[in-house]
């Protein structure tokens, strides 16, 4: 629960409550508090479970627009963001707005420390590019992002690489350099970020069903498709991933109209289960 969380204020009176209730039972001797003192404590510990349902349900109710300054900022870095039309572009704010605020971002150097607000929009814009076509667009669970200023080595990746969606603790880590690269299709850059949330999308929906993909041709058409080799793809993440679908699919978000004309049969289920129309 983040201390400037909606829940967290609603807490907050139950927080004074608790203490003061708590100050009589244990310094006071006055065992006529202690029912209310766990009464205090069950609420607290409710919203502290619920905070994230709170705080969607809060801001998505009233959410704001970016200010002029998240505007000039998502204008100069994200390419997607300029070919939304007006109406387009509320809505895409407005989410990113509700994204930010019910996650949590960390950029990790000798301690972590919390993220800038120009960083967190770096990290959503991505987010809900992929989900903008759903109704639940928040990655049920995955509520934790940390960002290193470099490629890293981790636990279960112990050598150099540049992004990583941990499915047991529900934690997504990037390298800040490439994902703010590949924001900008110009970059011709592989993009991290959409990677990431592709990724993240597919494993929290495996009731979907794709057409079979060749393997024998994929890094042909994938080059064809968007001018980067097997090589340049891997070196930006890092490794080479398990699912061939998390790398296609990403390539379908950054280059539709190529896409489709490479893997017609598979762009119409990538259209289908994200929900889009291009």
């Amino acid at each position: 629960m983040k201390i400037h969380s909606i829940a967290f204020l609603i807490a907050v009176p139950f927080i004074v409550l608790a203490i003061y209730a708590g100050y009589h039972v244990f310094f006071m001797d006055n065992a006529g508090m202690f029912p209310y003192l766990m009464i205090f404590v069950i609420i607290i510990t409710v919203i502290y479970v619920f905070s994230p349902q709170i705080d969607f349900a809060w801001y998505s109710q009233y959410p704001r627009e970016l200010n002029e300054k998240e505007k000039l900022f998502l204008t100069e870095v994200s390419s997607f963001y300029n070919t939304l039309d007006d109406e387009q572009k509320v809505i895409f704010e407005q989410r990113l707005y509700v994204f930010i605020r019910s996650k949590e971002f960390k950029f990790v150097r000798k301690e972590h420390k919390e993220l800038p607000e120009d960083m967190k929009l770096v990290i959503a814009v991505n987010a809900i590019r992929v989900s903008l076509g759903q109704q639940k667009y928040l990655y049920n669970g995955f509520d934790r992002y940390y960002v290193y200023g470099h490629a890293f080595p981790t636990p279960d990746k112990q050598f150099l690489h540049s992004v990583e969606v941990n499915y047991e603790d529900k934690i997504v880590i990037f390298n800040m350099e490439n994902l703010i690269k590949g924001l900008n299709i110009k970059n011709r850059i592989f993009n991290i970020g959409i990677f990431a949330f592709v990724d993240i999308f597919l494993h929290l929906h495996t009731e979907n069903k794709y057409r079979d993909i060749d393997k024998s041709d994929f890094w042909e058409k994938i080059e064809t498709i968007s001018g980067l080799n097997k090589e340049s793809i891997i070196n930006t993440i890092g490794y080479e991933p398990e699912s061939y679908y998390s790398i296609i699919f990403t390539f379908f978000f950054m280059f539709p109209g190529e896409s489709q004309k490479e893997y017609p049969e598979l762009y119409q289920d990538f259209l289908t289960t994200f929900n889009l129309k291009y």
